[in-house]
């Protein structure tokens, strides 16, 4: 890949969101499709200029000025007088290395977008929708595929959102502090998808984009820094953000190959990142356990060991039978049966999948036929675990977990 490409999908991962924020901050939230298109446009004339001519000195200037210019001339075609604030472009902060410290206003971007994209106007499910794809800068199938739903729906929900910020003029401005805790669980509950996007890419050549799980992991710890919206479930999520992130590197091998969880015995996980994961989780402890929690306490036991020994799996089992009481869902069930099986058997933990089939967001999940495979390979049903390994594979999101879901087929014919 050129140098001039490299910089321009760094820029599209990374900057359009806070470009998109830069823009919607000056014409408002209600002509989003217009500070959107604009950053398109931007990022389509870097693609066919900056190859040629090279890579300019400030290339998220650059962005910014040929999409602020872009933002004037559709402002200018539409009729309405151009803001005075469109006229002077400079270049922006990036993000902070550390958190930033506030008191009564967000000044990093995205977390400003955060904060608008979860206006009160909005149902709870159009809010994590748009702010995946404004905020976050997923497309229409990347958001899909984090809400398991069908694109079609995501679509009409994404245009029912921006026509009701629209009709009740919603600005990108700063909630004021006593508003900023309504709108948490859905900022929340967005990072929380971001970085399992991170986590887990539902597109791209990639197993994981490890860019999305640091911005979550910034974000959530830029959020912990604000007294209003400090909370010990805040805590929780970024202590599970570390936790998942300080196991990243076990993952993939050397040639970018999935590495399954028993075979992780070369890599160790970073320091640094336990340590944080260590004090956020210390930090959560309150009166109230959460699902975020849980997920932390999860997180924890298996980025501490990569084959969990009879202690840890029965202590596995508890945390999902806790997280399943406290949110009932197929994928926290489906993560339930793996633990059951290395407690009490494949036999028993088969019988717990097999009510999980009626469900309908497992039905194109990968993890649930690949789930169904290593239980049936475990019984000797080696030809059916074959069967349930391809369509795993049929289903997979990128190569890497596509060849290794093809290796376990192989090998069980």
């Amino acid at each position: 890949m050129s140098s001039a490409a490299q910089v321009l999908e760094l820029a599209f991962r990374e900057w359009s969101a806070g470009l998109v924020a830069a823009l919607a901050r000056r014409v408002g939230l209600g002509r989003l499709d217009l500070a959107e298109d604009s950053v398109q446009f931007a990022m389509l004339q870097a693609a066919r200029t900056w190859g040629f001519h090279g890579i300019p000195e400030q290339p998220r200037a650059w962005l910014l000025r040929v999409a602020l210019n872009r933002l004037t001339d559709l402002l200018r075609q539409r009729g309405p007088e151009v803001p005075e604030d469109l006229e002077p472009v400079e270049e922006e902060a990036g993000p902070p290395e550390e958190p930033t410290r506030f008191a009564a206003e967000l000044p990093d971007d995205a977390l400003r977008l955060l904060f608008a994209c979860c206006h009160p106007a909005l149902s709870r499910e159009m809010q994590v929708t748009l702010t995946l794809k404004v905020a976050c800068g997923f497309s229409v199938r990347e958001v899909a595929a984090a809400l398991l739903a069908d694109e079609p729906t995501v679509a009409q929900r994404l245009v029912r959102a921006k026509r009701t910020l629209r009709t009740c003029r919603a600005t990108l401005e700063v909630p004021a502090p006593e508003s900023l805790p309504e709108r948490l669980d859905a900022v929340h509950a967005a990072l929380y998808l971001l970085f399992n996007e991170g986590y887990e890419a539902s597109e791209g050549h990639d197993l994981s984009r490890a860019e999305l799980c640091s911005e979550a992991l910034r974000l959530a710890e830029v959020l912990l820094s604000h007294p209003g919206v400090a909370t010990p479930e805040g805590h929780a999520l970024a202590a599970l953000f570390c936790f998942r992130t300080a196991g990243l590197p076990g993952r993939v091998d050397a040639r970018g190959a999935f590495v399954p969880q028993e075979a992780r015995t070369g890599t160790e996980p970073s320091p640094l990142l336990m340590a944080r994961g260590l004090w956020h989780l210390r930090a959560s402890m309150g009166t109230v356990l959460t699902p975020l929690h849980l997920e932390a306490e999860i997180a924890l036991v298996h980025v501490k060991t990569s084959t969990p020994g009879p202690e840890d799996s029965a202590r596995l089992l508890r945390l999902y039978d806790a997280l399943l009481a406290l949110k009932p869902s197929p994928i926290v069930a489906l993560s339930r049966v793996v633990a059951l099986s290395r407690v009490r058997g494949p036999a028993e933990a088969l019988e717990a999948l097999g009510r999980l089939r009626s469900e309908a967001v497992l039905r194109r999940y990968p993890y649930r036929f690949a789930v169904e495979g290593m239980l049936l390979e475990q019984v000797g049903a080696r030809s059916r675990a074959a069967d349930c390994f391809r369509q795993a594979a049929a289903l997979a999101r990128t190569p890497p977990q596509r060849e290794y879901l093809l290796s376990r087929a192989r090998a069980c014919e």
